[in-house]
């Protein structure tokens, strides 16, 4: 696949960090709920020393300290009625929030490229959207739908894939370096952590941009 590079990337991304966008990355990761990652700390506790903690993750944010926990593994069903499972890397809260400011910072350079047709995960788009999309085919005519899957794609998209396509339009270091923390920061296990060397793993905001409040 040939990655066409961006002329005019986006640099000096981590200067746009501000004690407001870490409010509203918090507010965000509060609202679509979520377990406890490695740490077992809570929203409700994090909260509690919510001042001190934003500032102290904005602090290491934008001086390259940050240093993301590994995920907590965690399993659900695939879906109703199966009995395979789906494996979820649930982040820390702290990690959480650092992410959604992250997610913040590089969405407006990608939301101006995605497909018209695009509805998942994304800002003002929803599955109901789609299947109204659907229905206007349908209604014009078109008779078949293909519904495709790539078994395990999240689980096995190689990293330099998602850094070259990333760094097509972000050309900060800093934010680059981030991302590549965030998919290398390892997932526990039964006690034992292992690194992650290849996948975006299901659970974090890499993924889906949702943390799965039935995650447990």
């Amino acid at each position: 696949m040939k990655i066409i590079h961006d002329k005019f990337k986006e640099h000096s991304l981590i200067g746009r960090i501000t004690q407001e966008l870490m409010m509203l990355a918090f507010k965000a990761v509060k609202k679509n709920r979520g377990a406890a990652g490695i740490d077992r700390m809570s929203i409700e506790a994090f909260e509690k020393e919510l001042q001190q903690n934003l500032s102290s993750t904005m602090i290491a944010l934008k001086t390259g300290t940050y240093r993301p926990l590994p995920l907590r593994r965690a399993y659900i069903p695939k879906g109703i009625g199966k009995r395979e499972l789906r494996p979820l890397g649930i982040p820390a809260i702290r990690c959480r929030v650092a992410q959604e400011v992250v997610r913040q910072l590089i969405a407006p350079s990608f939301e101006a490229v995605f497909h018209d047709h695009s509805y998942g995960f994304r800002p003002g788009r929803n599955c109901h959207q789609a299947i109204e999309g659907v229905i206007d085919y349908l209604r014009g005519g078109y008779k078949y739908i293909v519904d495709a899957d790539i078994k395990g794609f999240f689980d096995n998209i190689d990293h330099a894939l998602i850094m070259e396509t990333i760094s097509a339009k972000i050309a900060d270091r800093k934010v680059l370096d981030l991302i590549q923390k965030f998919l290398r920061s390892g997932v526990e296990e039964d006690g034992k952590v292992r690194p992650t060397i290849l996948g975006a793993p299901q659970g974090g905001l890499w993924e889906a941009s949702h943390n799965p409040p039935y995650a447990k």
